[in-house]
């Protein structure tokens, strides 16, 4: 029988489930280590400044081009912008009246196609979309019906 240190002859136990549980977290904990390690370094980049070459610099002074500006102003020859401003929103256009649209809601909510929530989303069949389709073309008679009247 294998001793101890102290001499005594009692049975050394080996718990070998957990040595390989101690081994996994060592071997996990490495692989961390290490792939950070390696994501820290993929940042690092040397902090340079990209002058223009020699043959892209202006000969003109501040002077002359400020003049030039200004005649090229006065002249319209120069293209305006406004950086500062975004473009303008498009707008959508739609083909259908303001009546149509509240028509074929209340169709596709009386049908139920409306009601969804976060897990589906609900699509008219081919036969609720004529339904609904058909209730904007009603609505449509009868606002025409009553404008001729």
């Amino acid at each position: 029988m294998p001793t101890d240190d102290a001499g005594t002859s009692e049975p050394i136990h080996s718990n070998h489930s957990e040595d390989i549980t101690m081994n996994a977290k060592t071997l996990i904990a490495t692989a961390l280590f290490v792939s950070f390690a390696g994501a820290g370094s993929a940042f690092a980049q040397e902090a340079t400044q990209d002058f223009q070459p020699a043959s892209m610099l202006s000969s003109k002074s501040r002077a002359e081009v400020r003049a030039e500006l200004q005649q090229a102003q006065r002249a319209g020859t120069l293209e305006t912008r406004n950086y500062a401003e975004a473009s303008a929103a498009p707008v959508a256009a739609s083909s259908l009246t303001r009546e149509q649209v509240v028509a074929e809601a209340r169709e596709a909510a009386r049908l139920g196609a409306t009601d969804a929530n976060e897990a589906e989303v609900r699509v008219a069949t081919p036969v609720q979309q004529q339904l609904i389709r058909a209730a904007g073309i009603r609505a449509l008679d009868r606002s025409m019906a009553q404008a001729a009247n």
